[in-house]
């Protein structure tokens, strides 16, 4: 019973850190857009669009053999992918926007910024939540993997973090359905 204790505070401290690097982000975005405003860092955005534009055009030479109307197509999925947008643009001339390449290029850069905090946050409590999926973990199972060196457990762990509550929360969930499976079979 007490391994079941520990395994669920465990669980609960990693979602509990990942909440909090996800409020941790929020606070930097915000300060960065504020700055941003008053800065007006929006010419540098729009030169990067530009930059973006001629290498795709130039260098490139994506429409000698793509149709403008299915680049504009594509262009529009990767701005939905990327925004969580449903857009209905349905226009043949594809359109790079300073906005977007400023929320693409802000998005990735605190992805990467969390995924750092929470590899430090990994560290510095010593969490190992590989270790417990490997626990959990049925032989012959295509998520079966060993991983022998606590440094990568812990970075793959800071990882997950980094990622946000709702990788954490999906991760969390499939091992308390492994577990369940485990305990059923009276392993």
């Amino acid at each position: 019973m007490e391994g079941l204790l520990n395994v669920t505070v465990l669980f609960a401290l990693a979602l509990a850190l990942s909440l909090l690097v996800e409020r941790f982000l929020e606070i930097l975005k915000a300060t960065y857009d504020l700055l941003d405003s008053r800065f007006d860092w929006h010419r540098y955005w729009t030169k990067k669009t530009f930059r973006l534009k001629n290498t795709l055009e130039n260098r490139l030479k994506v429409f000698e053999y793509v149709s403008t109307k299915k680049a504009a197509t594509a262009l529009q999925r990767v701005k939905d992918m990327l925004l969580n947008e449903q857009g209905g643009y349905s226009g043949e001339i594809p359109v790079l926007a300073g906005d977007l390449v400023r929320a693409v290029s802000i998005k990735v850069l605190f992805k990467f910024i969390g995924i750092l905090v929470g590899i430090g946050l990994a560290f510095w409590l010593n969490l190992d939540i590989v270790k417990v999926w490997q626990e959990a973990s049925v032989e012959g199972s295509k998520f079966n993997f060993a991983v022998s060196s606590s440094t990568l457990r812990i970075i793959l762990t800071g990882i997950t973090i980094g990622l946000g509550s709702g990788p954490m929360h999906k991760i969390i969930t499939t091992m308390e359905k492994r577990r369940k499976k485990l305990a059923g079979k009276g392993v």
